[in-house]
């Protein structure tokens, strides 16, 4: 959040529409975007996922109060807010909506049309009461409302939002926020007139903030839909086959250059990449790093059909241990396990040299991270070592270290969760496997589907996972690290880590708009996650795609997901009909 001078307003004016694409094209009459997914999520309701894949779907077609800039993710671009002003006496916000935008008509279950409706003030009102609900399952979206040092419970939410008329909402912040624009201006929104009803059009209560209101949201008819007022309109979804977008043809602003884009299921990658080679895909993510490397011999390659790239992506990979598990509650298990990884064998064999090692919660290439932490070392000795001081020794000769804590036996050997359809994943658990095994820890790898695994995260029940997190231009991390969520179900911080220093660390620099302090605030932080070792950090890894040559305009980004397709355009002669 930028700091002005008291009393100073800040005015951004949203541009007119037209009726050409953000490239400057004209929008084609008949084109479709052909992309895929691999796995579906439990819900697409912008609100309760928390996934990449339902982001990738709902950022089509749900818009903001504003955005970041591609370009520069410092400044901030209207989107539903036409213009705003914040009062850094009163850190206030004054904001403005754009008049005549419409939400996408719909239909409730039994086909009964919902007609278009207009974006008000009362829209945003609602959304930021639902998320404000504890009882709706939206806790990592709640915990950057949260004030921890709350005294009454009226006091625990640190922003206020009221309605002033149809076209202006009011968000005061009882504290200052370094991140106040993202959460201000940056909440998908919600339709008030669909997800305040139920399947027949009745109110679900007349309390957004009770808990029969919580059930009816988290369970709502439209969690298998999307409603917004973006460029794209929801046309249809049919797990494990596709989901469909149409051309909004009422956008309030630049038109998509494409007319559909479908999202077509597809979990196994070699399948995915067989599909973009012969296009019959536009776009594929190519995850797994030794197929990548195999498309530079493809004749569709060669010949120039398809195209490859790689690129820089906001995220980073770890093995995350859960805390309730009683082996993992010893800094020396954690520590000696991280010792046993062998990282940078993992980054050439596995990722074929396409991604960095990394010591903490941070980019490295980031202001945030502190590069005197080096990541942890491979040295299976050390490991043995920590093991063998902090008492883990194998008493009964089977092979599995084992201790006797408050008079129990327990033996170091866990199941280590892994998405099921990423053969990466697998390739690396076997090699953690194979290691661990050498220092007297034994790991059976657990293939989990995807929406099974998340299901078991947000319930903490698991033993070790392996995961990656995709980042924002900014980094608080209360979500994942702060001790008030570990305990909570939905939540981020699923291996439930709790370490009071950090949390002091966390509340301060959410408070610290100085940037120079605040990165001294993180590198602290990073220095406290980096000794106690509550994941095994892995590595950050170039993101790896092919496409189809007939797509055009491709630039790439520092924030996610890295592209912005609605910059896409393709030549009218390959249109895809």
């Amino acid at each position: 959040m930028k700091i002005l001078p008291i009393g100073f307003v800040v005015l951004l004016l949203a541009t007119a529409p037209d009726d050409t694409t953000r490239s400057g094209a004209k929008p084609s009459p008949a084109d479709t975007l052909m992309l895929y997914y691999p796995n579906d999520p439990n819900t697409i309701n912008p609100i309760l996922a928390g996934d990449t894949v339902s982001e990738d779907f709902q950022r089509w077609v749900i818009d903001t109060l504003g955005e970041t800039k591609f370009s520069n993710p410092d400044e901030w671009e209207p989107s539903l807010a036409e213009k705003w002003e914040f009062d850094e006496k009163n850190l206030e916000y004054t904001i403005h909506l754009r008049k005549g935008v419409k939400w996408h008509p719909t239909r409730f279950p039994d086909g009964t049309p919902i007609p278009a409706k207009e974006f008000t003030a009362a829209d945003v009102k609602f959304t930021y009461d639902v998320v404000l609900n504890e009882n709706v399952d939206a806790a990592s979206y709640r915990s950057y409302y949260e004030d921890p040092e709350a005294k009454t419970k009226e006091d625990k939410w640190k922003i206020k939002v009221s309605v002033v008329d149809p076209y202006t909402v009011k968000m005061k912040w009882t504290k200052p926020y370094f991140m106040a624009d993202e959460f201000s201006l940056g909440l998908p929104l919600l339709a008030k007139h669909i997800y305040s009803v139920d399947a027949k059009g009745e109110p679900i209560s007349n309390d957004v903030s009770s808990e029969e209101f919580a059930k009816g949201f988290n369970d709502h008819w439209a969690n298998s839909m999307l409603i917004g007022t973006g460029p794209m309109m929801f046309s249809s979804w049919k797990k494990n086959e596709r989901l469909e977008l149409v051309r909004n043809p009422d956008y309030w602003g630049k038109p998509f250059y494409f007319s559909k884009v479908v999202f077509r299921n597809i979990p196994n990658s070699n399948t995915a990449l067989e599909m973009t080679l012969n296009g019959e895909l536009d776009w594929g993510v190519v995850a797994e790093k030794s197929l990548y490397v195999q498309t530079e011999q493809k004749p569709q390659v060669k010949e120039g059909k398809a195209k490859r790239t790689a690129f820089d992506y906001p995220g980073y990979r770890y093995i995350g241990w859960n805390a309730k598990r009683e082996i993992f509650k010893e800094r020396a298990v954690r520590t000696a396990l991280a010792h046993a990884i062998p990282v940078q064998k993992i980054i050439d064999k596995v990722l074929y040299g396409l991604g960095t090692p990394l010591s903490g919660p941070f980019l490295p290439s980031s202001s945030s991270y502190d590069p005197s932490l080096q990541p942890i070392p491979y040295d299976p000795d050390q490991a043995r070592k920590i093991l063998d001081d902090a008492g883990w020794k194998d008493t009964n000769n089977n092979g599995i270290r084992d201790k006797t804590i408050n008079g129990k036996l327990f033996e170091l050997k866990f199941d280590l969760m892994i998405y099921a359809d990423t053969a990466m994943y697998k390739t690396i658990a076997e090699v953690v496997q194979q290691d661990f095994r050498g220092i007297g820890v034994e790991v059976q790898i657990s293939p989990v589907k995807w929406a099974l695994m998340l299901e078991k995260l947000h319930k903490k029940e698991f033993d070790a996972c392996m995961l990656g997190w995709a980042m924002s231009w900014k980094s608080d991390l209360y979500q994942i690290w702060h001790s008030s969520q570990a305990d909570v179900m939905e939540s981020s911080n699923a291996i439930g880590y709790k370490n009071p220093e950090l949390d002091k660390l966390i509340e301060e620099q959410r408070v610290t708009l100085d940037a120079g302090r605040r990165k001294e605030i993180y590198h602290k932080m990073h220095k406290l996650i980096y000794e106690d070792q509550p994941y095994a950090f892995l590595f950050v890894d170039k993101r790896t795609a092919l496409y189809n040559s007939r797509i055009e305009n491709i630039k790439y980004y520092r924030i996610r997901p890295g592209i912005d397709e609605r910059e896409w355009t393709a030549p009218a002669a390959r249109a895809r009909r």
